[in-house]
């Protein structure tokens, strides 16, 4: 009799939330550390080793309820022999393999996080399709919430969380989200689980703020450094000033080298001028110096560029113009100017260049970090556009920040010496190597 009764019994407690967790957890979920096999502890020391050291890189990327030998053993399968290639269409095979090889989604969370920590390696870390595809790997029933209680209490946190962090990779990569990826969710986990909600927030928030940066760059950048700096040099000065030129000096070609023009010799550099800045050059005094300073970094994205400033001490004039503008309070009703009566004075604000670090003159990057190149550039604005530096004394106070020390390059620590006080036109200039692009007019006259 008890033998005939044992289905129905077995599925009354199936109808069960608590034995629900439990059932689908010994079945589907992926086992504990404790329940491998006795024969991986037979394994050879080397071996032991790897696995010990997979485990130390992964235990700070999953929570307290994830196998950490599982997920060693699902990232060695994206690093497969096998795999002659990492692109989208071998990520996308290696997911589709582990379909094949556990019908039943044995140890799909440690997969899903192995692959998320190797979609960068593949290059599929801003593919839409690859994010779903990992979503696909979760079993459709299992760990569909049945009552609100079951997301309050948080069942299954290990697959919950698993897929809130293929959301929050979605939202640090700026993937825009579609439908397809909620209903998928909810087909999953239910139409009140908790990635649901997150990504229900990321659907309603991302179409507001995906064009809302005043500094548009494109999301793939380009491999050359001549475009990512114009990119950095518009991105600093367009909102500064839209009278902003962008001057590119560049070698006819940078792979061919002899004995008169050597490899190293050949780079480009680009630098910025305004006609404001042009005007400003012309009030400095003579016996001030103005200063090279750098390199500053900008980031583009992920990729940061190194850029130099050319700024002179901020004037007398700046500071009064200041002083004044900070006496006259708009906010202030006790001393109301008539509007019968003209003003007695016309108030002019200083320039936006001028700030009370100093006044910026022009901003470069160069290529490769040789003092010629810097050289080159202050030649170039003294030839071509500001000739008031004949007049002014130039203090280079560049400096590498890099582990490649450069002779050639001036460090801030000789700012004292007396070779800083020699003007820029004359014997700085004649003992500094040039770039071979450069014909100065005085050696084809002595020609």
């Amino acid at each position: 009799m008890l033998f005939r009764l044992q289905p129905s019994i077995s599925l009354v407690f199936r109808r069960i939330p608590i034995f629900q967790t439990r059932i689908y957890a010994s079945s589907t979920a992926p086992r504990s550390d404790d329940d491998w096999e006795p024969q991986e502890q037979n394994t050879n020391d080397k071996t032991q080793e790897n696995t010990q050291d997979d485990e130390a890189n992964i235990a700070s990327m999953i929570g307290p309820y994830i196998s950490t030998k599982q997920v060693a053993f699902h990232t060695g399968q994206f690093d497969s022999e096998h795999i002659k290639k990492k692109n989208k269409q071998a990520f996308l095979d290696v997911i589709e393999a582990y379909k094949i090889q556990f019908p039943n989604r044995r140890g799909h969370v440690e997969f899903i996080r192995a692959a998320l920590r190797r979609m960068k390696d593949f290059g599929v870390e801003r593919d839409s399709d690859s994010y779903k595809k990992l979503l696909s790997v979760f079993p459709v029933g299992p760990y569909r919430h049945q009552s609100m209680i079951q997301v309050s209490v948080r069942f299954w946190p290990k697959q919950n969380e698993t897929a809130s962090a293929i959301v929050s990779a979605m939202e640090s990569h700026g993937i825009p989200p579609d439908l397809e990826v909620v209903h998928m969710l909810r087909e999953i986990f239910g139409p009140w689980a908790h990635p649901v909600r997150r990504f229900a927030r990321f659907l309603y928030w991302a179409p507001k703020f995906i064009n809302k940066n005043p500094y548009p760059i494109p999301w793939e950048l380009p491999d050359d450094e001549r475009v990512l700096a114009k990119l950095a040099l518009q991105r600093m000065t367009s909102t500064v000033d839209m009278e902003t030129k962008i001057v590119d000096i560049h070698s006819s070609t940078d792979t061919s080298s002899d004995i008169e023009h050597p490899a190293q010799e050949h780079s480009w550099l680009m630098y910025t001028h305004t006609p404001k800045q042009i005007k400003l050059t012309s009030t400095l005094p003579t016996d001030r110096p103005i200063y090279i300073e750098g390199p500053f970094g900008v980031y583009l994205r992920k990729k940061q560029l190194k850029y130099f400033v050319l700024r002179a001490d901020p004037s007398s004039e700046y500071w009064q113009k200041k002083k004044d503008l900070e006496k006259f309070n708009t906010d202030d009703v006790t001393n109301l100017r008539s509007p019968f009566q003209p003003g007695s004075s016309l108030y002019i604000p200083p320039s936006v260049h001028e700030l009370d670090d100093g006044i910026i003159l022009s901003l470069c990057i160069i290529g490769k970090p040789f003092t010629s190149l810097i050289n080159c550039w202050l030649d170039h604005l003294r030839r071509h556009h500001m000739s008031s530096l004949n007049r002014i004394a130039v203090v280079d106070k560049t400096k590498l920040t890099e582990d490649k020390q450069i002779d050639r390059f001036y460090t801030s620590n000789l700012a004292g010496t007396p070779e800083f006080t020699i003007h820029h036109d004359t014997k700085r200039l004649a003992e500094e190597p040039k770039p071979w692009w450069f014909k100065d007019e005085t050696d084809d006259k002595e020609q």
